[in-house]
């Protein structure tokens, strides 16, 4: 009798590990940038991205179970390259193989501010360099409210 718990015991952990072990996978939500410029030159932009809210559910679930762990075992060295902080993660990889492709940000961002509501994940930045004329002609300007 106690062999059958140990089995059972045994598949519920191997289950859970399997689990645990998929890595994160990116969106199929279409991502939205936009750009505007200030009239000090400085480049400001939005990165949004929508998820269904049942995938959210779980994530956030996962989250919370996640941090639990955390808090009763140090963060191992090996752990997933998704399981980190706020700040890093795929919607900042998406983010930075976008800025690579559109060479917008040709020195780097500072966040400005990140969200996560209702199924969208948000990231607003300001680019390390000033705009150039040509950014100043082809991007619309930012307005006051743009300012954070």
């Amino acid at each position: 009798m106690k062999s059958q718990y140990w089995i059972g015991l045994i598949g519920v952990a191997v289950l859970l590990a399997g689990c645990s072990s998929t890595p994160h996978r990116r969106s199929d939500a279409q991502a939205v940038f936009r750009a505007c410029v200030h009239q000090d030159q400085s480049k400001q932009f939005s990165y949004r991205k929508g998820r269904p809210m049942h995938i959210d559910q779980v994530v956030m679930m996962q989250r919370m179970a996640e941090e639990k762990a955390i808090k009763r075992r140090t963060r191992l060295s090996t752990a997933d390259r998704y399981d980190k902080e706020p700040g890093e993660g795929p919607l900042y990889d998406e983010l930075a193989e976008l800025m690579e492709t559109k060479q917008f940000c040709k020195e780097g961002y500072f966040e400005l501010d990140s969200s996560f509501e209702n199924g969208y994940e948000r990231i607003i930045g300001e680019c390390n360099d000033s705009a150039t004329e040509q950014e100043m002609k082809k991007l619309p300007m930012c307005g006051p409210a743009d300012r954070l």
